[in-house]
């Protein structure tokens, strides 16, 4: 799920904060948690309170407001644990499940009105502005899995957002396993079950999202940005 990330940080640090999310989910989410099990895969998404992860976990929100490009993508990595846990399965729709986190604190520094600038790269911020562009809604495959021509084994590419949700081709083998691989010869897996097909593609759109002209100094020009939403979003 996000493995790529996930790679970035200390294995031990990583399910610590795996460990401490999902002990915080299932303590204040269980019944969310209980209740997604009967949504249809393509809608398990839960909304959580910033605020709870504050008065539960102080350092684990501030480790999220710091690092949420690690941090969120470890938040569905918890969500889907406790869900697996509480189905007592190991593998199923459920590794599509996401946290979506809102109602951040009522702080300058987490509340925007002006559009984020390079200091606040992998930051959780919330922004107000206006949209003044919406694109259409589209299909983007999010994933790819390549089978290794010399080992056998098989593995997932995912898309490059910052490349234009560009699948780059593989250079070396990556999948699991105790032996090393050093093939640089794959192929797509084809025959994909529907279910792991669906995982492979979200819902895509575009909009973008400029300054609110009334709260700038006059004679000011507009800032905008453009923000990719992603599946229920």
């Amino acid at each position: 799920m996000s493995n790529a990330v996930v790679d970035n940080v200390e294995n031990d640090d990583t399910n610590t904060t795996v460990g401490a999310m999902q002990l915080f989910l299932e303590s204040c989410y269980g019944s969310g948690i209980e209740s997604l099990l009967l949504h249809d895969e393509s809608t398990r998404t839960l909304a959580v309170d910033f605020g709870k992860v504050i008065e539960f976990n102080v350092e684990l929100a501030q480790t999220i407001l710091d690092r949420s490009t690690v941090c969120l993508p470890l938040f569905n990595v918890a969500l889907v644990s406790a869900l697996r846990k509480l189905a007592g399965a190991t593998k199923s729709a459920v590794d599509q499940a996401q946290v979506r986190v809102e109602h951040l604190p009522n702080h300058p520094a987490l509340q925007r009105t002006k559009m984020p600038g390079s200091g606040d790269v992998g930051r959780l911020l919330t922004i107000s502005g206006t949209v003044i562009r919406t694109g259409m809604v589209k299909m983007m495959e999010t994933q790819k899995r390549y089978a290794c021509l010399k080992c056998r084994g098989t593995f997932v590419v995912r898309a490059e957002l910052e490349q234009y949700n560009y699948i780059p081709k593989p250079v070396r083998c990556l999948a699991p396993g105790e032996d090393f691989c050093n093939s640089n010869s794959f192929a797509p897996v084809e025959g994909l079950d529907a279910l792991e097909a669906r995982l492979c593609c979200t819902d895509y759109q575009e909009i973008k999202i400029q300054e609110q002209v009334g709260r700038l100094a006059l004679g000011t020009i507009p800032r905008s940005i453009v923000v990719i939403l992603e599946g229920d979003l």
